[in-house]
């Protein structure tokens, strides 16, 4: 009983202290005025012992060594003036109680400036009460008719600088780092400095193009004149790729896609039920008028930015154009994002782009301000512009085809002559040499690429030179056949542009006692135009039942057969003894052209649980072990995929983009013992739609038909999923050989909303979770004769009246700024389940899909 009155008597007590400091707080800090900040000179410097006070008061403080400082007051007050010997003094005017992260710039001999601190507004106008919504108007009117589209002809220099590097150290981390030599790089160290922290780069690359176009043939020629790279990343995968993480866009379109996002463009059609818009000044310069307006995100967490431009008031051009992504922005390891654009306008119908900047900092484990993290920097100028100069005809035909690394690599001449004037290249260049044999950044960009492609250097054990052990996620698998599977795999790896690669693997199954394997090697024949060769031999088993489509051209053997966990059986597998070869043309970038031929025996890796027994209704024979000889044709276009490499091997960006598979295969009956005859017509479309604000729809379709009798080794099986985890364009609650035809159609549709709808719930907004839905369909068929032909212990099913699976996602899951994880929860519509055990009408699937 005391117990209760004494726990009693504390809450009341807790009560009302609560209830007394909600009365006190709203009156204590509407008498209040705080603004905090730093004060930097006109060279981005720091600028310690600056004095920053309250105008008419005799309240104020002394900047720090890093120029940071906070001021408060009891009292309300509008201005804040900042000072510093040898620099014009600054009044500050402020429109909020609370100011944070106030940047205050000091410079030399100017007159008296007043600098307007703008906050995101706290309630939305109507269009009509904007005016920066009339402005608006004027942009989305003027917007289709301006630019380098407007003259005849045009030329440019384009000089394109990326920097990638470590951030947010500190003295201790950066001393041992450089040991003796941080002395002497202590200065340059000290220019980089920011927010009290040092950043340090460990890989830079240089550009310069000429680009020349002529709107009249609608014809553009871009020649690389120099190029030059320096760092640690230059021998690797992982941090190239990262370097390559933008892509360009038009400021003018309704939606950007950064880091394969969809980010809501400030200047779009729809920008406004996005945005908070405020029109606040209006500025003279060149003789030409310009509004100035800022924009802010009316939620933080949404795909959209924050910041301002410049626009001309009479033509709607715009001249410049900053925008960031705000602290709470739904970005998984990106602490933050930013870019700027300014551009020249020629006349009132003519403007080009003067210059570009694009940062990105991204960090694992959090977004807090002192975690370490990577940065990506480009800068891009843009010089020697020339209009109206049209060339011959001829001449934008002509193109200088890049065919191998280092073929426009300039000596130091030429770039103490070329170098943008405010990268202080030389200075980058330098330190990036100092730390580019650095064990300990070195140990960081090695992890990036063990990370980024699976493998493993073995350079340093002996024999293993030129040698990589992976993928290591393939290491371990499990089927009711192998039982427990086993895996080792090596390839040849001296530098990503190695014109010759070879793959080899060996696995072992517990269950079954047998030895598998796979040897592979391709070389790249010719670099312009585009050739390579390859080919392979494999005595393994395969799951035919869970993929449609398959790549003869690709020798990497990265099959997706097994699991680790998987429901249901697994039996269905078959041993097939492959040999294969390919050539592949490319014609044009994005355009792949393959020639490739096959010859095969295959059977089934568990006859007592999965018979595929096959009776040639001509002779009257029967097999159970299949030779098949096919040759065929595989055209592959991606356009606006971002290919890069010279290799026999090349890479890919992560940009999102078409992709359009037409794959013809003919089996030639009596060739090298082979026992079928038939045509096979295959066709693949996947197409991601950017659906305004509301999010990404990826869509995928896949169709095909088999003209001829033949075994099931070579129908096309409805693709299933029998394991726990999310395996595109499957069916999650199908098993394998549920569905088997000759002639089918599949649909699959994923419509992620990237935390459109969960950021405007209250509290479901603070995880940080995005919603998906996704449906697909199978349709299918199979000829009579196909039927009869067989003699198994499955029974022939297809999905002639569509099989539907259909529900909704999660995605985000985790914890701070790691968040690879996604549950799927799924129904299906119901079906004449003839197989094995009948299947759930409900599922629960899951991934780990490490995303932005």
């Amino acid at each position: 009983m005391y117990i209760c009155n004494l726990v009693q008597t504390v809450f009341f007590m807790i009560r009302n202290i609560f209830v007394l400091l909600l009365t006190i707080l709203p009156i204590y800090i509407y008498s209040q005025t705080q603004v905090s900040g730093k004060v930097i000179d006109d060279q981005g410097k720091p600028l310690p012992f600056a004095n920053i006070i309250f105008v008419n008061s005799m309240k104020g403080v002394v900047s720090d060594a890093s120029g940071k400082f906070s001021l408060y007051s009891e009292k309300n007050h509008n201005y804040i003036e900042v000072s510093s010997l040898g620099f014009t003094s600054k009044k500050i005017r402020l429109q909020h109680k609370i100011t944070k992260n106030l940047i205050v710039e000091l410079t030399e001999g100017e007159e008296l400036e007043e600098v307007v601190v703008v906050g995101k507004p706290t309630k939305s106008l109507s269009k009509k009460e904007n005016p920066a919504y009339t402005v608006l108007q004027g942009i989305w009117k003027n917007k289709s008719k301006k630019g380098l589209k407007n003259s005849q002809a045009y030329e440019y220099k384009k000089h394109s600088v990326s920097e990638l590097g470590i951030n947010q150290l500190d003295t201790i981390f950066l001393k041992k780092v450089l040991g003796n030599d941080y002395a002497e790089f202590e200065q340059t160290l000290m220019e980089r400095k920011n927010r009290g922290f040092f950043s340090m780069p460990i890989y830079i690359k240089e550009n310069v193009q000429k680009v020349y176009g002529n709107n009249q043939i609608n014809k553009q020629r871009v020649d690389t004149e120099a190029e030059r790279s320096q760092g640690v990343a230059q021998n690797g995968y992982g941090l190239e790729r990262i370097t390559k993480a933008f892509d360009e866009f038009d400021i003018y379109e309704n939606s950007y896609l950064i880091l394969n996002r969809p980010f809501v463009s400030p200047l779009s059609e729809y920008g406004y039920g996005t945005y908070h818009y405020v029109l606040k000044d209006t500025l003279v310069e060149e003789n030409r008028n310009f509004y100035r307006i800022y924009f802010f995100p009316k939620i933080d967490a949404d795909l959209a930015l924050e910041g301002n431009f410049i626009v001309d008031t009479k033509t709607f051009i715009i001249k410049s154009i900053e925008m960031k992504t705000t602290p709470k922005t739904n970005l998984n390891m990106v602490r933050g994002l930013f870019f700027e654009k300014h551009f020249t306008i020629e006349n009132d119908s003519i403007y080009y782009l003067e210059k570009e900047i694009q940062e990105a900092d991204f960090t694992i484990l959090s977004k807090d301000i002192e975690e370490k993290g990577l940065y990506i920097r480009n800068t891009i100028g843009y010089s020697d512009v020339v209009l109206n100069q049209p060339k011959a005809t001829l001449f934008y035909e002509q193109k200088i085809v890049q065919k191998y690394r280092d073929q426009f690599v300039k000596g130091d001449t030429y770039w103490q002559q070329a170098t943008v004037k405010s990268a202080n290249i030389s200075k980058t260049t330098r330190l990036i040499k100092e730390v580019a044999d650095n064990p300990k950044v070195k140990l960081i960009t090695t992890l990036a690429d063990i990370i980024g492609t699976g493998y493993v250097s073995l350079n340093s054990i002996p024999l293993g030179k030129g040698l990589q052990f992976g993928t290591y996620w393939q290491v371990y698998e499990s089927n009711d056949v192998e039982k427990h599977r086993f895996r080792l795999g090596f390839r040849t790896f001296n530098s990503i542009e190695d014109r010759f690669r070879s793959y080899f693997y060996g696995a072992y199954g517990i269950g079954d006692k047998r030895f598998k394997y796979g040897l592979s090697a391709k070389y790249l024949l010719s670099e312009e135009p585009r050739v390579t060769f390859g080919g392979a031999y494999q005595d393994d088993y395969l799951q035919l039942g869970n993929y449609l489509i398959h790549d003869d051209g690709n020798f990497t053997f990265r099959r997706g057969s097994n699991a680790i966990i998987n429901r249901g059986e697994n039996y269905f597998l078959t041993r097939n003894q492959k040999t294969s070869a390919a050539i592949t043309y490319v014609p044009l970038k994005n355009i792949e052209v393959s020639v490739f031929g096959v010859y095969q025996h295959s059977q089934s890796a568990n006859p007592e649980h999965f018979f595929i027994a096959f009776r040639d209704l001509k002779n009257n024979q029967t097999y159970t072990n299949y030779t098949d000889f096919n040759t065929g044709l595989n055209i592959k276009f991606t356009p606006g995929r971002n290919v890069f490499g010279y290799g026999v091997e090349q890479r890919y960006g992560e940009k999102i983009h078409d992709t359009y598979v037409l794959k013809y295969t003919k089996g030639a009956s009596g060739a090298l013992g082979s026992q079928f005859d038939y045509d096979k017509v295959q066709v693949l479309i996947k197409k991601p739609i950017t659906v305004w604000n509301l999010g990404m729809l990826n869509t995928t379709f896949e169709a095909g038909k088999i003209f001829g009798t033949v075994p099931l080794t070579i129908l096309t099986p409805t693709p299933a999923n029998q394991a726990y985890s999310i395996i595109p364009q499957s069916f999650a609650l199908l098993d394998y050989y549920d569905f088997i035809n000759d002639t089918y159609l599949n649909g699959y549709f994923e419509h992620h909303f990237n935390g459109f709808i969960l950021n405007k719930i209250p509290l479901v907004d603070k995880t940080k979770l995005r919603s998906l839905l996704f449906a697909r369909f199978a349709y299918g068929t199979i000829s009579q004769q196909n039927r009869d032909a067989h003699q198994t212990n499955l029974i022939y099913n297809t999905p002639e009246k569509l099989y539907w699976e259909y529900g909704f996602g999660i995605e985000n899951i985790g914890f701070g700024n790691i968040r690879p994880f996604r549950l799927d929860f799924i129904w299906r519509g119901d079906f004449n389940d003839v197989n094995g055990t009948r299947n759930p009408k409900f599922g629960i699937r899951f991934s780990v899909m490490p995303n932005f």
